[in-house]
Formats: structure tokens, sequence, C-alpha cells
């Protein structure tokens, strides 16, 4: 039996998947942070082994089977980082080899984007765009030949428009300036006030200046803006559909990257566009007036981005192979 070992580590949690020779999904685990831009590297890297640990703990037969881990890393984008990753990994792998006589481990070791796992999830090839929004966002593309483009994602301090910590930043913001009477009487201050146990907007200070408000904590408030948009409220409406406009303008951009993604599919990944009817439908409506003939997918029903890593561990291992 071969299997194939895919890894989505991120900056909050990381997800692990190990899928046959056929596809079928084996095993699944869940981890902390694995991104060492998000927790220190040493800890980063002692929770990718706690997940492979749990991983192949959960058959005896998968680590002398594994062919291949593919592992896509939220914040890594410098070959530097990339070869760090796979000698850490390729040293788990030795250890695990000198500490068991019958199990022979000799497999590869891949590191790409956290694009690029979503990509393959989302649409069943290496190849193409995919527009994120979840936590942060980012606009990705792929040529034929795998050469990866990316727009945005500059994180919460230098980008990340259309992302839940922005809609998130601003829902804050919609409140405090309606308290003032900048902006008319919005129903996110009677969400806002409740989710985050507060009589008046001048509280918010004593919450959200506090060392444990984190970027995860900003994001959540985006589901009381998509709330308050459904509800018909004008504030939230407004500032859903310019997020979606901005994060559109930057997928433009990215579009005039290379001729090849004119035309090619988009996936659309993440819980903003997942729970935001209102949001995908301004960012589309912004992104086909340029580009009519981009083929959209939004990717609900996907597999996760962790069985998108193992199926490019397979496909990259067959490739290798092939040569």
């Amino acid at each position: 039996m071969r299997v194939y070992v895919g890894i989505d580590g991120g900056g909050t949690k990381t997800d692990a998947a190990i899928i046959s020779e056929s596809g079928d999904i084996l095993a699944t685990a869940r981890g902390g942070a694995t991104n060492p831009h998000s927790v220190p590297p040493h800890e980063a890297i002692k929770e990718l082994f706690h997940l492979l640990d749990v991983l192949f703990s959960s058959d005896v037969d998968f680590l002398s089977s594994c062919e291949s881990i593919c592992l896509g890393m939220s914040g890594i984008a410098e070959d530097q980082e990339r070869q760090w990753i796979t000698a850490h990994v390729n040293d788990y792998m030795k250890s695990k080899k000198n500490t068991a006589d019958s199990i022979h481990v000799n497999c590869t070791i891949h590191v790409v984007t956290e694009g690029e796992i979503a990509l393959m999830a989302s649409l069943g090839q290496p190849h193409g765009l995919l527009a994120i929004s979840g936590t942060g966002s980012i606009i990705y593309g792929i040529t034929p030949a795998r050469k990866v483009n990316r727009a945005g994602g500059w994180g919460h301090l230098l980008g990340d428009e259309g992302s839940g910590y922005r809609i998130g930043q601003r829902a804050l913001q919609s409140v405090m300036k309606s308290h003032d009477g900048v902006l008319p009487t919005t129903i996110l201050t009677s969400l806002v006030l409740q989710e985050l146990q507060v009589k008046h907007p001048p509280e918010l200070k004593y919450v959200v200046y506090q060392a444990d408000w984190n970027k995860s904590s900003m994001a959540s408030i985006a589901r009381l803006t998509i709330e308050a948009a459904a509800g018909g409220d004008e504030v939230a409406r407004f500032l859903l559909m310019d997020e979606a406009q901005q994060l559109a303008d930057t997928a433009k951009a990215l579009i005039r990257q290379h001729v090849s993604f004119a035309t090619a599919p988009m996936a659309l990944s993440g819980s903003i566009f997942r729970y935001s009817s209102l949001f995908r439908n301004t960012f589309l409506q912004h992104l086909t007036e340029v580009h009519d003939q981009q083929q959209v997918v939004c990717s609900e029903n996907a597999p996760v981005p962790a069985v998108g890593a193992a199926q490019l561990a397979r496909l990259q291992c067959h490739l290798d192979k092939s040569f």
C-alpha cells in the first residue's frame, strides 16, 4: 500500500490528512499553529512533529508506506524557509527509521504555499487562480508551468483587504463612529456589545486593547457583520461590499500578471466567501466587469486543503518517477 501525507499549516491551527493511491482519505488529524511567523520556530516544529506522530500512529503501516509528504504552509514564501522545514521533516522521518528496525521510510518532502494546496483541493489541478478570504486574504495565480504569482496577503498591518480581520476591525470602528454620530444607527452596535459582553460602546476599548485580543478575535467580529448585513443593516452592507470590491481590485491586478490568468478558472475559498453571499456576489460583479471569461468555482463542497496537499504529494511523486 502506498500512502501520501498532506499538511495544511496555519497560524492558528494545522490540519493533516493521509490518502491512498486511489485518493481515498485514510486518516485526518488537527493540531495547533505551525507557522513559524505566528509562533516561535521551535514551537512550530514541535507541533508539526506531534501532528505527524498522531497521524502515523493511526495505523501501523502508514509510516512504512508513506511515499511523499506535501506541506502547504501559510507565511512560508522564501526558499530558505522551505529548506528549513524540509530539513526538519527529513530529520523526523530519519529518526523514525532509526528507532524501528522493521520500518524502512523513504519518502520525498515538498513544501509549497497555502494557495497551491487549496487550489488543488478546489479545482483538482495545481494551476489556476485562487481567492482566499478568511482571517486574512490573498489572491494566488499559478501558471500551467507551476510558477506561483500572488497579490495581497501582506498581513493585517500592511494589507488583508477583504479579510475577516479587516471586516471585523471596520465593524468595531463603525460602532464607535455610530456612537459619535458620524455614522447612522447600526445593528452592529447591539450585536457587538452582546458578543463582547459590554453595556456601552466606550467600554469596547477595555476589550480590544488587551493582550489577549488577537487577530482571530478581530476576525470573529466579521460574523456579526455578515449577520447584520443579512438583516438589512446599511452600515454593515456598505462595509462588506466595499471590502469585496477592494479584494476584487487585488484579483484584477493578479490577473494582469500572466496571460494565462485571463481565462483560468478561479476558486473562492475562506469563511467570508462561504458565509456571505453579499460579499461573494459583489466580488464576482466587480471581477467580471473586466474579466467576463473567468470561470469561478465556489469550493464549499471541495476537500479541505490538507487533502489537497496530499493530492499534490501523490501528483508530485508520480511526476518525479516519470523522469
